[in-house]
Protein backbone atom coordinates (compact mmCIF):
# COMPACT_ATOMS: atom_id res chain seq x y z
CA UNK A 1 0.00 0.00 0.00
CA UNK A 2 2.96 2.36 0.63
CA UNK A 3 3.90 2.14 -3.07
CA UNK A 4 0.28 2.81 -4.08
CA UNK A 5 0.07 5.75 -1.68
CA UNK A 6 3.35 7.25 -2.97
CA UNK A 7 2.37 6.83 -6.62
CA UNK A 8 -0.97 8.55 -6.05
CA UNK A 9 0.63 11.49 -4.25
CA UNK A 10 3.23 11.93 -7.01
CA UNK A 11 0.47 11.91 -9.63
CA UNK A 12 -1.45 14.57 -7.75
CA UNK A 13 1.65 16.80 -7.52
CA UNK A 14 2.49 16.39 -11.20
CA UNK A 15 -1.07 17.35 -12.16
CA UNK A 16 -0.53 20.77 -10.61
CA UNK A 17 2.88 21.55 -12.11
CA UNK A 18 1.60 23.30 -15.28
CA UNK A 19 -0.32 25.80 -13.19
CA UNK A 20 0.98 29.35 -13.04
CA UNK A 21 -1.11 30.87 -10.26
CA UNK A 22 -3.21 29.51 -7.46
CA UNK A 23 -5.91 30.81 -5.14
CA UNK A 24 -8.14 29.52 -2.37
CA UNK A 25 -11.51 28.96 -4.04
CA UNK A 26 -13.53 27.40 -1.22
CA UNK A 27 -13.66 25.37 1.93
CA UNK A 28 -15.63 24.44 5.02
CA UNK A 29 -15.36 24.03 8.77
CA UNK A 30 -17.83 21.68 10.50
CA UNK A 31 -18.64 20.39 13.96
CA UNK A 32 -20.85 17.36 14.63
CA UNK A 33 -22.05 15.00 17.34
CA UNK A 34 -23.96 11.78 16.74
CA UNK A 35 -25.09 8.74 18.70
CA UNK A 36 -26.99 5.49 18.36
CA UNK A 37 -30.64 5.81 19.40
CA UNK A 38 -30.62 2.68 21.57
CA UNK A 39 -27.46 3.63 23.44
CA UNK A 40 -26.35 7.27 23.43
CA UNK A 41 -23.00 6.30 24.99
CA UNK A 42 -22.08 4.86 21.58
CA UNK A 43 -21.35 8.28 20.12
CA UNK A 44 -18.88 10.28 18.05
CA UNK A 45 -17.91 13.95 18.28
CA UNK A 46 -15.93 15.51 15.47
CA UNK A 47 -14.47 18.64 13.94
CA UNK A 48 -13.44 18.79 10.29
CA UNK A 49 -11.87 21.35 8.00
CA UNK A 50 -11.59 21.44 4.22
CA UNK A 51 -9.85 23.86 1.87
CA UNK A 52 -9.73 23.98 -1.93
CA UNK A 53 -6.88 25.65 -3.85
CA UNK A 54 -7.42 26.30 -7.55
CA UNK A 55 -4.69 26.30 -10.20
CA UNK A 56 -6.48 27.98 -13.07
CA UNK A 57 -10.06 27.13 -14.10
CA UNK A 58 -9.58 23.36 -14.49
CA UNK A 59 -7.13 22.07 -11.86
CA UNK A 60 -7.57 22.20 -8.09
CA UNK A 61 -6.42 20.48 -4.93
CA UNK A 62 -8.52 19.88 -1.83
CA UNK A 63 -7.18 19.06 1.62
CA UNK A 64 -9.39 17.52 4.35
CA UNK A 65 -8.33 17.31 7.97
CA UNK A 66 -10.58 15.89 10.67
CA UNK A 67 -10.48 14.77 14.29
CA UNK A 68 -13.11 12.59 15.93
CA UNK A 69 -13.66 11.39 19.48
CA UNK A 70 -15.01 7.85 19.59
CA UNK A 71 -16.59 8.11 23.01
CA UNK A 72 -17.50 4.42 23.27
CA UNK A 73 -13.85 3.31 23.15
CA UNK A 74 -12.37 6.54 24.54
CA UNK A 75 -10.12 7.10 21.52
CA UNK A 76 -9.40 10.11 19.30
CA UNK A 77 -9.04 9.49 15.57
CA UNK A 78 -7.58 11.64 12.83
CA UNK A 79 -8.16 11.73 9.08
CA UNK A 80 -6.11 13.40 6.36
CA UNK A 81 -7.25 13.26 2.74
CA UNK A 82 -5.82 14.91 -0.38
CA UNK A 83 -7.94 15.33 -3.51
CA UNK A 84 -6.57 16.09 -6.99
CA UNK A 85 -9.44 17.67 -8.93
CA UNK A 86 -10.10 18.24 -12.63
CA UNK A 87 -13.07 20.52 -13.33
CA UNK A 88 -14.50 19.26 -16.61
CA UNK A 89 -17.04 22.12 -16.63
CA UNK A 90 -18.31 24.62 -14.07
CA UNK A 91 -20.75 21.91 -12.90
CA UNK A 92 -18.81 18.64 -13.28
CA UNK A 93 -15.66 17.62 -11.39
CA UNK A 94 -13.52 14.49 -11.44
CA UNK A 95 -11.09 13.64 -8.67
CA UNK A 96 -8.49 11.24 -7.34
CA UNK A 97 -8.13 11.04 -3.58
CA UNK A 98 -5.56 9.54 -1.24
CA UNK A 99 -5.61 9.61 2.53
CA UNK A 100 -5.30 7.87 5.86
CA UNK A 101 -7.39 7.19 8.97
CA UNK A 102 -5.43 6.92 12.19
CA UNK A 103 -6.80 5.46 15.44
CA UNK A 104 -5.11 3.91 18.49
CA UNK A 105 -1.69 4.13 16.86
CA UNK A 106 -2.78 2.25 13.72
CA UNK A 107 -3.21 3.76 10.26
CA UNK A 108 -5.43 2.69 7.34
CA UNK A 109 -4.34 4.13 3.98
CA UNK A 110 -6.81 4.50 1.14
CA UNK A 111 -6.93 5.73 -2.45
CA UNK A 112 -9.80 6.14 -4.91
CA UNK A 113 -11.74 7.94 -7.63
CA UNK A 114 -14.63 10.40 -7.30
CA UNK A 115 -17.05 12.38 -9.46
CA UNK A 116 -19.33 15.28 -8.61
CA UNK A 117 -22.09 17.22 -10.36
CA UNK A 118 -23.29 20.58 -9.07
CA UNK A 119 -26.21 22.67 -10.34
CA UNK A 120 -28.20 25.64 -9.07
CA UNK A 121 -30.60 23.57 -6.96
CA UNK A 122 -28.85 20.22 -6.45
CA UNK A 123 -25.49 18.51 -6.19
CA UNK A 124 -24.54 14.85 -6.24
CA UNK A 125 -21.28 12.95 -5.87
CA UNK A 126 -20.06 9.36 -5.89
CA UNK A 127 -16.78 7.69 -5.03
CA UNK A 128 -15.08 4.30 -4.88
CA UNK A 129 -11.83 3.49 -3.13
CA UNK A 130 -9.44 0.83 -1.88
CA UNK A 131 -7.88 0.67 1.58
CA UNK A 132 -5.06 -1.41 3.06
CA UNK A 133 -3.00 -1.72 6.25
CA UNK A 134 -0.73 -4.51 7.51
CA UNK A 135 -2.22 -7.13 5.20
CA UNK A 136 -5.82 -6.01 5.79
CA UNK A 137 -7.47 -4.69 2.64
CA UNK A 138 -10.88 -3.96 1.14
CA UNK A 139 -13.10 -1.40 -0.58
CA UNK A 140 -15.10 1.67 0.34
CA UNK A 141 -17.63 3.58 -1.75
CA UNK A 142 -20.74 5.68 -1.69
CA UNK A 143 -23.11 8.16 -3.28
CA UNK A 144 -24.69 11.27 -1.76
CA UNK A 145 -26.71 14.27 -2.84
CA UNK A 146 -28.46 17.45 -1.71
CA UNK A 147 -31.44 19.40 -3.04
CA UNK A 148 -31.91 23.09 -2.22
CA UNK A 149 -35.56 23.51 -1.26
CA UNK A 150 -34.97 27.24 -0.77
CA UNK A 151 -32.07 29.65 -0.30
CA UNK A 152 -31.90 28.72 3.39
CA UNK A 153 -33.06 25.09 3.54
CA UNK A 154 -31.77 21.91 1.92
CA UNK A 155 -32.39 18.18 2.19
CA UNK A 156 -30.31 15.24 1.08
CA UNK A 157 -29.05 11.79 1.84
CA UNK A 158 -26.33 9.27 1.31
CA UNK A 159 -25.49 5.59 1.02
CA UNK A 160 -21.98 4.40 1.84
CA UNK A 161 -20.42 0.97 2.22
CA UNK A 162 -17.10 -0.33 3.50
CA UNK A 163 -15.78 -3.90 3.51
CA UNK A 164 -12.26 -3.98 4.95
CA UNK A 165 -10.52 -6.67 6.94
CA UNK A 166 -13.65 -8.56 7.98
CA UNK A 167 -15.50 -5.36 8.94
CA UNK A 168 -18.56 -4.88 6.74
CA UNK A 169 -20.46 -1.60 7.25
CA UNK A 170 -23.35 0.00 5.34
CA UNK A 171 -24.54 3.50 6.26
CA UNK A 172 -27.83 4.97 5.00
CA UNK A 173 -28.78 8.49 6.05
CA UNK A 174 -31.15 11.41 5.46
CA UNK A 175 -29.87 14.93 6.08
CA UNK A 176 -31.17 18.45 6.41
CA UNK A 177 -29.52 21.85 6.75
CA UNK A 178 -30.85 25.31 7.59
CA UNK A 179 -28.87 28.51 7.05
CA UNK A 180 -29.01 30.77 10.11
CA UNK A 181 -26.66 33.29 8.46
CA UNK A 182 -24.84 33.58 5.11
CA UNK A 183 -22.46 30.61 4.81
CA UNK A 184 -23.44 29.29 8.29
CA UNK A 185 -25.89 26.39 8.62
CA UNK A 186 -27.23 24.07 11.29
CA UNK A 187 -27.26 20.42 10.21
CA UNK A 188 -29.19 17.32 11.23
CA UNK A 189 -29.05 13.67 10.20
CA UNK A 190 -30.93 10.46 10.86
CA UNK A 191 -30.02 7.06 9.52
CA UNK A 192 -29.17 3.42 10.03
CA UNK A 193 -25.84 1.64 10.39
CA UNK A 194 -25.81 -2.00 9.34
CA UNK A 195 -22.61 -3.80 10.16
CA UNK A 196 -20.92 -7.09 10.87
CA UNK A 197 -17.47 -8.16 11.95
CA UNK A 198 -15.42 -9.24 14.95
CA UNK A 199 -18.17 -11.62 16.08
CA UNK A 200 -20.98 -9.02 16.07
CA UNK A 201 -23.68 -8.00 13.60
CA UNK A 202 -26.88 -6.02 13.42
CA UNK A 203 -28.57 -2.79 12.37
CA UNK A 204 -28.82 0.32 14.55
CA UNK A 205 -30.49 3.71 14.07
CA UNK A 206 -28.56 6.90 14.77
CA UNK A 207 -29.07 10.66 14.88
CA UNK A 208 -26.64 13.54 14.48
CA UNK A 209 -26.56 17.31 14.95
CA UNK A 210 -23.96 19.84 13.94
CA UNK A 211 -23.01 23.13 12.37
CA UNK A 212 -21.14 24.02 9.18
CA UNK A 213 -19.46 27.18 7.94
CA UNK A 214 -18.56 27.38 4.25
CA UNK A 215 -16.59 29.94 2.31
CA UNK A 216 -15.68 30.60 -1.29
CA UNK A 217 -17.61 29.51 -4.37
CA UNK A 218 -20.66 27.27 -4.43
CA UNK A 219 -20.91 24.66 -1.67
CA UNK A 220 -17.45 25.43 -0.24
CA UNK A 221 -15.51 22.19 -0.70
CA UNK A 222 -15.71 20.35 -4.02
CA UNK A 223 -15.95 16.85 -2.52
CA UNK A 224 -17.08 15.35 0.77
CA UNK A 225 -15.07 13.51 3.41
CA UNK A 226 -13.51 10.12 2.72
CA UNK A 227 -12.31 7.21 4.85
CA UNK A 228 -13.61 4.31 6.91
CA UNK A 229 -13.99 6.37 10.11
CA UNK A 230 -16.39 8.69 8.27
CA UNK A 231 -18.76 5.76 7.70
CA UNK A 232 -19.45 5.63 11.42
CA UNK A 233 -22.37 7.80 12.61
CA UNK A 234 -21.54 11.49 12.27
CA UNK A 235 -22.23 14.27 9.78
Amino acid sequence: MNRLFTTAVCGMILAGLPAIAQEVTGGALAFSHSALLDDSSLSKTGIDGQIVVGFGPSIAFQVDLGFNRLNFIDETTSNLTLHSIYNVTDQTSLGLFVGADRVAGESLDFVGFEVGQQAASFDIEAYVGYGEDAGISGTIGGVSGRYAVSDSFGVGGGLEHGDIGGLNVTRLSLKGDYAVAPKLALTAEIGTLDGSGFGASGSEAFVGLGGKFTFGDGRGATFGKRGLINLLPGL
